[in-house]
């Protein structure tokens, strides 16, 4: 299949999924959101005003931005399998590896999509609070967009081989695990577990992807107010701080969410279409 008809099928991909419902209404309950958020901040006074609206904002890309990834990751193949679609493309001449990358692809903009929607409007509320442009929320949601990726694409590794309820679940849990191995490593860093785990987390900490958090949310932590996107983490009275990525976490996470796209693509070789 040539470069030109792999684009003409991301296009097709990328068109069908911004006509689902489910996604228009995301993209919609996520403005809803960051526009309450803003006329809840506007009644407030100095730093809580901004902190109202990075908090909401934060919650919304964990909470919208996790549903939003399960949905296109977890349902990347199995509808289309079933219906014959897919089987369609391949009899055209395109091979079921391009296929299923052209698919990812198209998903993964589509999440990018949502995203920047709901970070455009996070700016705009910024603006409305007289705030200027809010540069560590445009960082914080570009965090976000590496975690939802990690999810969606762990979903579609699934997907292409199981059915999409299966496959959402087990991208959900490849986050918590991530999140996990952070934490964890905070906890250590800190103090707040025995130095005698240090081999087991570190172990921990080299293999598993691992979750990404932002300046900002590092920030809301250390002043109580990160809301449900970064909950207290209170070991025997110590209360412990998740520190900022690194630019070696991103990369390791990003080369996680590459394997994962390998192994959809390939799972999709292996499936009935």
């Amino acid at each position: 299949m040539s470069t030109a008809a792999a684009a003409t099928m991301f296009g097709v991909d990328l068109k069908i999924l911004a006509r689902r419902l489910w996604i228009q209404l995301a993209v919609v309950v996520g403005i809803g959101w960051i526009t309450i958020a803003t006329l809840v901040a506007a009644g407030e006074s100095g730093r809580t005003r901004i902190d109202t609206l990075e908090t909401n904002g934060a919650s919304l890309l964990l909470i919208g931005g996790l549903l939003v990834a399960v949905g296109l990751g977890g349902g990347a193949f199995s509808r289309d399998a079933s219906s014959g679609f897919l089987g369609l493309l391949v009899g055209s001449g395109a091979t079921p590896s391009r296929v299923g990358l052209v698919r990812l692809l198209a998903r993964l903009a589509a999440m990018v999509g949502v995203l920047a929607i709901w970070a455009a409007a996070m700016q705009a509320g910024s603006l409305a609070l007289g705030h200027g442009v809010d540069g560590p929320l445009a960082v914080h949601a570009g965090a976000w967009v590496i975690n939802c990726a990690l999810v969606l694409c762990a979903s579609a590794a699934l997907a292409s081989v199981i059915g999409p309820v299966a496959a959402g679940v087990f991208g959900l849990m490849v986050f918590v695990c991530a999140q996990a191995v952070v934490n964890l490593k905070a906890d250590l860093d800190q103090g707040a577990i025995s130095r005698s785990s240090r081999s087991f987390i570190d172990s921990l900490y080299s293999i598993f992807p691992r979750a990404i958090v932002s300046p900002m949310l590092e920030s809301l932590q250390r002043r109580g107010v990160a809301g449900p996107a970064a909950p207290d983490i209170n070991i025997n009275g110590l209360t412990v701080i998740v520190p900022a990525a690194h630019t070696v976490d991103i990369l390791w996470t990003v080369l996680w969410i590459v394997i994962f796209a390998a192994l959809a693509t390939y799972g999709v070789r292996r499936r009935q279409l």
